[in-house]
């Protein structure tokens, strides 16, 4: 079973661990919440990352934008 780790960047720079090696449910659940919730009205994320555990980066947004996958 795949597992992922979601780090998050402010617009001060600081970087954290959202969500510590965690399943794909609670992966998703941690990704509407991050994009859709009140952290993103805010506008003090710049950068989502999603890695997993060959340190692959999987899914990835910058700025308010999705640079990977690249969005259709």
């Amino acid at each position: 079973m795949d597992k992922f780790k979601i780090y998050i960047t402010f617009n001060t720079g600081d970087t954290h661990v959202d969500t510590d090696w965690c399943d794909q449910e609670t992966l998703l659940s941690s990704l509407r919440r991050l994009l859709h919730g009140p952290i993103s009205r805010m506008n003090v994320l710049t950068e989502i990352k999603v890695v997993d555990t060959g340190d692959s980066i999987v899914f990835l947004v910058q700025d308010g934008k999705q640079v990977w996958p690249e969005a259709a």
